[in-house]
């Protein structure tokens, strides 16, 4: 065969190898969400996520739970109470579904927004019945408050239908923190498991 005519086979046989490896690339990772993709998807990250200071909780078992807990790897916190009649369960439902087939799922901590009523031991059985690896943090209401403060969650009671109950209003977005304990962004409501997994897809 004619050097010329090898040297140009050659040639256009590197070119194909360089577009099949450049689409298997594109298959394999995929590119950066665009802010407004992810904001139709609720998402909206910070250009710089926010330090949090450490707080003093416990978790379901009882133990101490502070900043640490959450670093390591992407938490989503949900801030909700145990005897919340709708949202709660949903949102909760909705993460245990979003997570179900995730090969390396974020944890997921409710953080009670009801110190008064929900303990370590009612979180033990209440946040693991919708995924037995979600967590669930309690602590006392200022404790609850300088918490929530830094990752821009409201909540407060409400009266209830009879007197003396009550139930308590709050945030329903989905707090992001990095695998650096760092306030990172937010998922805006209503959730969709789909639409989660997306999001920590590109995280």
């Amino acid at each position: 065969m004619d050097s010329g005519v090898r040297n140009t086979l050659l040639g256009i046989a590197a070119f194909i190898s360089v577009i099949l490896g450049l689409l298997v690339a594109s298959v394999m990772v995929p590119r950066p969400m665009t802010t407004e993709e992810a904001q139709k998807l609720g998402l909206y990250r910070f250009d710089a996520p926010r330090v949090i200071n450490d707080f003093s909780m416990q978790d379901q078992n009882g133990d101490p739970a502070g900043v640490d807990n959450l670093k390591g790897q992407w938490s989503i916190l949900f801030f909700g109470f145990t005897t919340c009649p709708d949202i709660c369960p949903t949102t909760l439902s909705v993460l245990a579904d979003a997570v179900a087939d995730m090969e390396a799922p974020p944890q997921v901590v409710m953080v009670s927004v009801d110190p008064d009523r929900d303990s370590p031991e009612k979180l033990s059985q209440y946040v693991p019945a919708f995924n037995p690896k979600f967590q669930g943090f309690v602590g006392s209401f200022d404790e609850t408050v300088n918490f929530a403060q830094q990752v821009n969650v409201a909540f407060g009671k409400v009266p209830g239908e009879t007197p003396g109950s009550y139930l308590v209003d709050h945030t329903g977005s989905l707090v992001l923190v990095d695998p650096e304990g760092r306030y990172a962004g937010f998922i805006k409501s209503p959730h969709n498991a789909q639409n989660i997994q997306k999001i920590v897809a590109t995280l």
